[in-house]
């Protein structure tokens, strides 16, 4: 299949495809992001955090760990903004390829048409999330 001929024919399909693969650069500079803060704010490996966080299943276990059972070790410094939004993005990734699998039929181009819409709103999802540990009960931020 070329593809000039193809976004010719299909100049939708072609800019929601384009989207896609800004969507996924945007997830790996995002994941280098946040990995760096990650690993200087646990004094642990830049390349270890990375490869933990850049696989589906170490994601879904740092999530788990972090912010579900509030289990993992102590940070020298609070996150930023900045990090919660790149953390924000990544699960967004995320939960958008996990959502698009339940919600598209089993069609890997159909797949890609739907990320940038399940994306969009997988990021309102996954910022609330992320942020609500920011939080208290008074309406004030921590730290």
């Amino acid at each position: 299949m070329q593809f000039a001929p193809f976004a010719a024919e299909q100049p939708l399909a072609s800019a929601t495809l384009a989207l896609t693969v800004v969507i996924y650069i945007g997830n790996l500079i995002a994941l280098g992001y946040w990995a760096r803060a990650e690993a200087r704010a646990r004094n642990g490996s830049v390349i270890g955090m990375f490869l933990l966080l850049s696989t589906g299943f170490g994601l879904v276990y740092y999530v788990w760990l972090r912010y579900v059972r509030n289990d993992w070790e102590p940070r020298t410094e609070p996150a930023d903004r900045r990090e919660r939004v790149a953390t924000a993005y990544s699960l967004a990734v995320l939960l958008a390829l996990v959502a698009g699998a339940f919600v598209t039929p089993p069609d890997p181009m159909m797949q890609l048409l739907a990320l940038p819409p399940l994306f969009a709103v997988s990021f309102v999802v996954s910022y609330l999330f992320v942020t609500q540990e920011a939080v208290d009960g008074s309406g004030g931020t921590t730290a």
